[in-house]
């Protein structure tokens, strides 16, 4: 390789982001190298610390940071999300040829997030050096933040989710929410760089004695909390319900021919449910395959299988109201009390952009021309907190697991537990199931609820409030879950007040940085500032 060839002169840049993204997409399901998120940072760290100060005021210089960045996120991205190519199959797509180039524009735009972080951290590095490397936690937990937000949000993949296997150490959560933990965790990442990489020993043994207080005082909170919740566990109110995990197949599930086939399966797993003491009998997503406001004869079969059954039914299905002269379809879910009457309903809120709705289209009407075989849901209007035999519940309906704010607002509303319906049967392999499980474990430990998640074709689960799953059924399995839900009675401090945490910590950590910056003129481009 030839020193003026591009390769050459960026190799540090692409060194640094391709392995730090790759090494961090290895810390998320299926892999069981969890522990490598502490570190997977490292490489673009070390990146700011060792190589970028020689550029100094250079130009250029903040186009490599960004451009580490950038490599960062693409590698990650791809290698956590290329599971995403399993749905051309799966969906049945009119133009499938537009899957691959979709999942390359959405690859390049998360990418954008990463790279914002490094363009960040390195205008904070040239302007005060290695310490900078200290604002990191507030930069990335912004970045995610962001993309966590808007009319593109997308919270899958936040670096605080990969140690969901350890509900020790996810207790934070219950404080400072999931952008607070990922502070906590880009934290030890650049203790774990320095302790690697700094220049003399004394700096090595500083960032070694940081980060095992920091580890201790945070397990110690884990082993505190985990032990209260174990403590009042016995004397809380708790009811029986059953989570469902009916397993059909998507090349029959949308084939008419098959929708009574399936009716049966609902009344005869509800009918056992109930004879093993279910108060509330739950099935997940689309489990009803017909339009239920228009489908008058299965309709009547559901409200018949619940009577007869003496129980509430909790159950999936496609939803159609006449809006304008113009019918919309909805993503919903409802409650049938053991009366056989429909009390509530839910119309799914948080639509996955591009596969449930296109996004823009509510300010752009021509863009709901476009059809490429998704689903061109609409939006619902309020969150629904059920009012069941077993209590109260709020439901989120496939990806709305992945929003934390959301979730609490159900919590704050009066739901004593949550509940997670979905259909992951599209995603074909087990890369992408298994991560959107572990995604709503999050929700169960920062609100302190217990979780119950209904999937298709799995991960079905039980959740308790500290994290663990106390039942579940693998993939591409029939089963049923009694699960003894234990309704809560007091509200974490993350649920009563949401980001306030994260909030204080983002600008406790930047203040160090930007406080400086209002005594200190920028220096000139040719040298750093005074």
């Amino acid at each position: 390789m030839s020193r003026g060839s591009l390769l050459y002169r960026w190799r540090q840049e692409i060194f640094s982001g391709l392995l730090g993204g790759s090494i961090l997409a290895m810390s998320f399901p299926p892999f069981p190298t969890r522990l490598l998120s502490l570190a997977a940072l490292v490489p673009l760290l070390r990146y700011f610390l060792v190589v970028f100060p020689s550029f100094g005021w250079r130009k250029g210089a903040l186009k490599r940071g960004f451009l580490t960045g950038y490599l960062f996120g693409i590698a990650f991205f791809t290698l956590m999300l290329y599971w995403i190519a399993n749905l051309v199959p799966a969906s049945n797509l009119s133009m499938p040829w537009v899957m691959i180039p979709a999942i390359v524009l959405l690859v390049l735009y998360l990418a954008l997030f990463p790279g914002l972080f490094a363009l960040a951290l390195a205008w904070f590095v040239r302007r005060f050096g290695a310490k900078a490397l200290f604002a990191a936690p507030a930069l990335w937990a912004l970045t995610e933040f962001m993309r966590s937000s808007g009319e593109l949000a997308f919270s899958w993949g936040l670096i605080s989710s990969a140690l969901v296997p350890y509900p020790l150490a996810m207790q934070g959560l219950s404080f400072y929410g999931p952008f607070g933990f990922s502070m906590i965790m880009v934290l030890a990442n650049v203790l774990v760089t320095f302790l690697l990489f700094a220049k003399t020993y004394r700096g090595r043994a500083w960032a070694l004695t940081a980060l095992a207080i920091i580890a201790g005082i945070h397990l110690s909170y884990g082993a505190f909390r985990i032990s209260g919740i174990d403590r009042d566990e016995p004397g809380k109110r708790s009811a029986r319900v059953a989570v469902v995990q009916p397993n059909v197949d998507l090349a029959f599930k949308w084939n008419p021919e098959y929708r009574d086939s399936i009716l049966t399966q609902v009344e005869s797993m509800t009918k056992a449910s109930a004879g093993d003491g279910a108060v509330l009998v739950i099935f997940p997503e689309t489990a009803v395959p017909v339009s239920i406001s228009h489908s008058t004869p299965y309709r009547r079969w559901l409200k018949k299988i619940a009577a007869e059954s003496k129980v509430d039914l909790f159950i999936g299905y496609i939803n159609h109201i006449q809006d304008g002269g113009q019918w919309r379809s909805f993503n919903a879910c409802g409650l049938i009390d053991g009366s056989g009457n429909i009390t509530a309903e839910y119309h799914k809120i948080n639509l996955l952009p591009l596969g449930e709705r296109i996004p823009f289209s509510q300010y752009i009407p021509a863009l709901e021309k476009i059809d490429f075989g998704q689903a061109n849901f609409r939006k619902g209007a309020t969150q629904t907190v059920f009012d069941s035999s077993a209590g109260k519940f709020g439901a989120l309906i496939c990806f709305e697991s992945t929003f934390s704010d959301y979730t609490r607002k159900y919590v704050r509303e009066g739901a004593e537990f949550l509940v997670n319906v979905t259909n992951d049967g599209w995603f074909g392999s087990a890369r992408g199931p298994l991560q959107h499980a572990e995604t709503a474990v999050l929700r169960a430990v920062e609100n302190g609820v217990t979780l119950v998640r209904s999937a298709n074709t799995g991960v079905s689960m039980a959740v308790d409030p500290a994290g663990r799953v106390r039942q579940s059924i693998g993939l591409d399995r029939e089963g049923v879950l009694m699960v003894p839900v234990k309704l809560i009675d007091n509200l974490t401090f993350y649920c009563r007040y949401g980001q306030l945490s994260f909030f204080v910590m983002f600008f406790a950590n930047l203040f160090v940085f930007l406080l400086p910056a209002l005594f200190h003129r920028l220096g000139p481009p040719g040298g750093p500032g005074r």
